[in-house]
């Protein structure tokens, strides 16, 4: 069967290397996206245990289209029944990319017509009332290339289940995991967030420390469709239960000005399982003790909305730049969308690289400390 895993664009790389890591076998990368085949246990592994992806898809076909007739006809031509049940609720969503076929409301609508004729053949029927289990498709068109993906996660990977609440400008969870990966996170080592707002980075690094698969806390959308054994799938999460390593030799520490936001921290790393291994303390950045030689800083300052002036932000980077210049042991990754950080910091960064915090455009920015002895 053949699968593809959407990303936040940046995080490709990354994202790939989670797969190879479960023994996915990678077919090609676009941006965004990365292509894998397998079969049952390939869409059970890469729902539960990918840290860095937005959703897996099933690829139900792909061709080429320039008009509003050969979309009909590829939707109408695909093997929809392998994977649709006549009872079943359906849903398309649609996509345009520097593409003939632009308009998405023309696009989902023509594209449900086809889909409805299309079981009327398969399933020799002539009315759908779409009362049972629900089916999200998405037609997704670039340079008049098509595909027609089945969504098999559901609710978008980012939600865990953990994040009973949140802070104001809260970071995805996928993204949060993405900044410890790129790291190189172990948990033999101290691991700061001295502005864990609502506490994602340190509970998603816990998460890793402790291998939690991120999807144990949550439904899936494959498990109601007819044809999954979700017996297997049981097999597979009572496995990644076993694998959970309660006895890790790192710490991870946490702390935040705000102590409702905090107290919102708290409860999610509860809720996530891991407050066993995150100490949050209520402290400014610049009090907070950093006492371990070869720590690493992962951190997500205040940016946009948090501050009121561009005085504010000023002042705060250049703050952060003193505080850290003087941990010589340490490497620091910083997260954010405000410009002109490595100038306030006096440092250059040594990789920065765009990613995306949903809409928002940010830069994180990498310097790399010594590796312990």
């Amino acid at each position: 069967m053949n699968y593809v895993a959407s990303c936040a664009f940046g995080i490709e790389a990354i994202l790939k290397r989670e797969m190879h890591a479960l023994g996915l076998t990678v077919t090609q990368s676009t941006n965004g996206k990365i292509y894998f085949t397998g079969d049952e246990s390939a869409l059970f592994l890469a729902n539960l245990h990918l840290r860095t992806a937005d959703r897996i898809y099933i690829v139900i076909g792909q061709g080429r289209v320039r008009t509003y007739d050969e979309l009909f006809e590829f939707v109408k031509q695909l093997p929809l029944k392998n994977y649709l049940s006549s009872e079943g609720k359906y849903h398309i969503l649609a996509k345009s990319q520097k593409s003939k076929l632009y308009s998405l409301r023309d696009i989902q609508t023509i594209s449900k017509k086809a889909l409805i004729e299309n079981l009327k053949g398969a399933y020799q029927k002539n009315t759908f009332q779409e009362e049972g289990e629900y089916y999200r498709l998405s037609i997704e068109l670039l340079n008049d290339q098509v595909e027609c993906l089945l969504d098999t996660s559901g609710e978008a990977l980012h939600k865990r289940g953990y994040r009973l609440k949140q802070g104001e400008a809260p970071i995805k969870e996928t993204l949060a995991a993405a900044l410890v990966l790129l790291s190189f996170y172990e948990a033999s080592r101290v691991l700061y967030d001295p502005f864990c707002g609502s506490g994602t980075i340190a509970i998603e690094a816990a998460m890793i420390a402790k291998n939690i698969a991120p999807g144990l806390n949550r439904e899936f959308a494959f498990l109601s469709f007819p044809w999954v054994d979700k017996s297997r799938f049981i097999v597979q999460k009572k496995e990644a239960f076993k694998a959970i390593n309660q006895d890790i030799e790192g710490k991870i520490y946490a702390s935040d000005i705000d102590a409702n936001v905090l107290s919102v921290a708290k409860e999610n790393a509860l809720e996530a399982g891991v407050e066993d291994v995150i100490d949050f303390s209520f402290s400014d950045f610049q009090d907070f003790s950093f006492d371990k030689d070869y720590g690493i800083i992962i951190t997500n300052p205040p940016y946009g909305q948090r501050l009121e002036t561009k005085e504010d932000a000023e002042v705060l980077y250049k703050r952060i730049g003193d505080t850290f210049r003087h941990l010589t042991t340490f490497s620091f990754y910083l997260l954010t969308s405000y410009p002109g950080v490595e100038g306030l910091l006096r440092k250059r960064a040594d990789r920065t690289r765009v990613l995306f915090n949903g809409n928002i455009k940010t830069r994180y920015y990498q310097y790399y400390g010594p590796k312990p002895r």
